[in-house]
């Protein structure tokens, strides 16, 4: 008896799902406790998850529906494992205790080599190199206000609006040389609202805030290029600004994809969900600039 090539294609496929299911859902250090929790005591209740995790309700009911693959619910309410579930507490227990996912990566070669200039290290940062992220995304957002003020630019989401100030109210000049760090504010609330919603993810708010910045860093390099393009009096040249417009939507795409990838690492959320939340905040902004610009 032979098998068609469709059903091996369909065989391997399968294979390749329970794969990603596996390492996607023993990628996160929640999941990873679940795991060991019910694998050192055969099962485990809710409550009996609550009490240890110290985490919300909705958060326990999420991993769990993440891990369904590994762990069941039988009738006695009880949670046990499976038997993939037991390999990964096996594996667990000889203290593998990070489990990287690379499914979730982007495939794209060009996209992960832009991560050779913005570090994965300060998206994923450790202990050890919180402060120092810390400080790379002050400073980000210092440099950011200070040549937003420079270019008389509004920051609006991955976006800079030209205005001209000098006739404008003192509180609304104000208000317009704080915009890149208001933005910055408005941008993270609107992500971490929408995580919540949408896709019911409400951990790690506190170290996606941290690095956050890092997403606006791509477009720190436009607003130099563009503050020398007018201190240079290019901007007077029709081609000197179709750069400047290709500039900046380059640097915009870089700026996605950080988003997307940042998501994708404190979120836990699949990389095309990311995307999807990047591309729209993206396209919304944009829609609302012509809304109100135009």
């Amino acid at each position: 008896m032979t098998i068609s090539k469709e059903r091996k294609q369909n065989f391997k496929k399968k294979d390749v799902d329970v794969e990603s299911s596996f390492y996607y859902a023993l990628s996160h250090e929640i999941r990873r406790k679940i795991i060991k929790i019910i694998g050192d005591n055969e099962f485990t209740s809710f409550t009996h998850l609550k009490n240890e995790l110290n985490v919300s309700t909705g958060t326990i009911y999420h991993h769990l529906e993440t891990l369904s693959s590994l762990i069941e619910q039988k009738q006695d309410k009880k949670y046990y494992l499976k038997e993939l579930g037991t390999y990964a507490y096996n594996s667990l227990k000889d203290n593998i205790e990070t489990i990287k996912a690379p499914q979730r990566e982007f495939k794209s070669a060009f996209l992960n080599k832009l991560m050779v200039l913005t570090s994965k290290r300060f998206i994923t940062f450790n202990k050890k190199d919180r402060i120092y992220t810390l400080l790379i995304s002050i400073g980000i957002i210092i440099i950011g206000t200070i040549f937003c003020i420079l270019n008389d630019f509004i920051s609006f989401f991955l976006f800079y609006i030209e205005i001209n100030s000098e006739n404008l109210d003192y509180i609304v000049q104000i208000l317009i040389n704080l915009s890149f760090i208001l933005n910055f504010l408005a941008f993270f609330a609107i992500i971490e609202i929408v995580s919540r919603l949408f896709y019911k993810k409400t951990e790690n708010t506190l170290k996606l805030l941290a690095s956050f910045a890092l997403i606006q860093f791509p477009m720190i390099i436009y607003l130099i290029i563009n503050f020398i393009f007018k201190y240079t009096a290019l901007t007077s040249l029709n081609v000197v600004n179709f750069i400047d417009q290709i500039l900046m939507i380059v640097f915009q795409a870089w700026s996605i994809w950080l988003l997307s990838y940042t998501l994708s690492v404190k979120k836990g959320l699949k990389i095309e969900n990311s995307l999807i939340i990047s591309l729209l905040l993206h396209y919304g902004g944009f829609t609302l600039i012509l809304l109100t610009f135009i």
